[in-house]
């Protein structure tokens, strides 16, 4: 991990496949968190996410469980504009950062797979993508996030990568 320069908002770019369940709910968990931090901006975005499309109803539900809104999430696709400005990029699974370095392989230092972030010494895992399936499905899906992005913190705190 590169340390940044915390002058200006750091800005965490949260990515999966279509931007309706896995992205926006690791996208509320943050904002969530640094609610109180204005020096902070998330957002997400997915490989193949068709403009505008709502979060996944479940998406929505197991969210809102946990007191996070995702009503008003629309999905974006991923672009050079939004891989650029980003600071970090927070992939569901490794696909997802070969379909970056693809388009450019000099950002591969602000890359990272979420998953890898699970407590288990096993690299290359993935968060599993709901999408299709059971509210239980989603629930388990925001419970795995929820861990590998406190974990994720935890260990960007210690590298003094994020603003306090």
């Amino acid at each position: 991990m590169t340390e940044i320069p915390h002058k200006k908002k750091m800005k965490i770019l949260t990515l999966c496949t279509g931007n309706i369940c896995r992205s926006p709910i690791a996208e509320g968990i943050l904002r969530a968190v640094f609610q109180v931090n204005p020096s902070i901006a998330v957002s997400s975005a997915g490989t193949h996410a068709v403009d505008g499309n709502p979060a996944a109803g479940f998406a929505i539900l197991a969210a809102r469980e946990k007191n996070i809104d995702l009503m008003g999430h629309r999905a974006r696709r991923l672009d050079s504009v939004l891989i650029y400005s980003s600071d970090m990029i927070l992939c569901m699974e490794p696909s997802q950062i070969e379909w970056v370095l693809s388009r450019d392989s000099s950002v591969y230092e602000k890359v990272y797979n979420l998953a890898d972030f699970s407590g288990t010494a096993e690299s290359g895992r993935k968060i599993a993508d709901p999408y299709g399936c059971s509210l239980r499905e989603y629930r388990l899906c925001f419970d795995e996030i929820g861990k590998c992005i406190h974990d994720f913190i935890v260990t960007c705190r210690e590298k003094n990568l994020l603003p306090e």
